[in-house]
C-alpha cells in the first residue's frame, strides 16, 4: 500500500513538474513575426510602426512567442502571440514575457500561422527525419496579440 501511495505521489510530482516546465521563459526564438502574420506588424499594432527589432525573442510554453522591439520613442516592448490550446491561459502566460513586472500596454486578435505538433515519447526514425514520431497540424487561426513593457 505505501508502496503504491508512495508511486502515485511521484508520478503526480513529475506531472506537476511537467507542466511547470511547459510554462517556462525561454529565449532564443528565430522565426520572425512575418511567418506568423500576413499583415506587417505596423497594421496589427499601430505602437510598432517605425519600431526597431531587438532581437530578443522568446517562448513562454509553446504556445505563447514573443518579439522585442524599440518603439520610435526609444522605449523597449515585446509584441506576443498566443495561441489559443485547450488549457492554455494566455493572460497568465503573458505575465511570463518580463523576469520582473509585466505591464500590458494593448492587446487584440489577429489571424496567424499556427503549427500544432503531437510528438509520440518513442519512435523510429529514418534518414532525413526531422522529427521523428511527430505529427504536426498547420493552419490559420484567431491569435490573441498583444504589447507589454517590462519594469
Amino acid at each position: 500500500m505505501r508502496r503504491t501511495l508512495r508511486h502515485a505521489l511521484a508520478a503526480i510530482c513529475a506531472l506537476a513538474a511537467t507542466l511547470v516546465h511547459s510554462q517556462e521563459r525561454k529565449m532564443g526564438v528565430r522565426q520572425a513575426p512575418e511567418t506568423v502574420f500576413d499583415e506587417p506588424i505596423g497594421t496589427l499594432l499601430p505602437e510598432l510602426e517605425g519600431a526597431t527589432a531587438t532581437g530578443e525573442n522568446g517562448r513562454v510554453g509553446s504556445e505563447l512567442v514573443f518579439w522585442g522591439y524599440r518603439l520610435g520613442d526609444g522605449r523597449p516592448a515585446f509584441l506576443f502571440a498566443c495561441a489559443p490550446h485547450e488549457g492554455v491561459n494566455c493572460e497568465e502566460r503573458v505575465q511570463m514575457i518580463c523576469l520582473d513586472r509585466t505591464n500590458v500596454l494593448r492587446t487584440g486578435t489577429a489571424a496567424g500561422h499556427v503549427v500544432h505538433r503531437v510528438c509520440s515519447p518513442v519512435a523510429l526514425a529514418k534518414p532525413g527525419d526531422t522529427r521523428p514520431g511527430c505529427v504536426d497540424t498547420a493552419g490559420t487561426v484567431a491569435v490573441m496579440i498583444g504589447l507589454v513593457s517590462c519594469g
